[in-house]
């Protein structure tokens, strides 16, 4: 049931984090700068391309003595970090600690976005990552994003449904994964 047009670049770890420190610097930023968000070369890179391929940002790559690989946002990719901005005032604490800067955050909020619940199997069915999904909504259920209730007529059967609060962060990433899809 996965559905590849139902993930994008927001979909991965790290990418909200990636876009606030961009929206915040006063300058194009070089792979240097944005190396201690994610820690690994190879996964700064991987995510810096999924972000140019969804038209978040522009990648430069100039020559001097040494290549140097400038990333700035694009127009599409200020507007979606002011969303992000938003979503990210609404939790509080550090964006490297957030469910929203979390792998697959974004497809479980739009999941649930709209609905009066969903079962954990479906939103597992859609991720396809049992250690992932179950992180992220705990993650978001200690933020205050969702609730977690068991049905009453069976305890197998776990229920997760947004908050206020949640609604306000899925709307958020919904017009981000609009924009991108536009």
């Amino acid at each position: 049931m996965r559905d590849t047009d139902f993930f994008t670049s927001m979909s991965d770890r790290n990418t909200a984090a990636l876009i606030l420190a961009l929206y915040e610097a006063d300058r194009p930023l070089i792979m240097k700068d944005l190396q201690d968000i994610t820690n690994h070369t190879q996964t700064l890179r991987q995510r810096i391309d999924s972000m140019e391929k969804d038209g978040i940002v522009d990648v430069e790559i100039v020559s001097s003595v040494h290549k140097q690989v400038r990333i700035s946002l694009t127009e599409k990719g200020t507007e979606i970090a002011l969303l992000v901005s938003m979503a990210n005032t609404i939790i509080p604490g550090d964006i490297s600690e957030k469910s929203i800067n979390m792998r697959y955050a974004d497809p479980i909020l739009r999941l649930l976005r709209g609905k009066e619940y969903v079962v954990q199997k479906d939103i597992k069915d859609v991720v396809r990552s049992y250690d992932s999904t179950t992180k992220v909504l705990a993650k978001m259920e200690k933020e205050g994003l969702v609730t977690r209730t068991v049905s009453s007529e069976s305890y197998r059967e776990i229920r997760y449904s947004l908050t206020p609060m949640g609604k306000q962060v899925a709307d958020a990433f919904e017009t981000i994964f609009r924009k991108i899809r536009n």
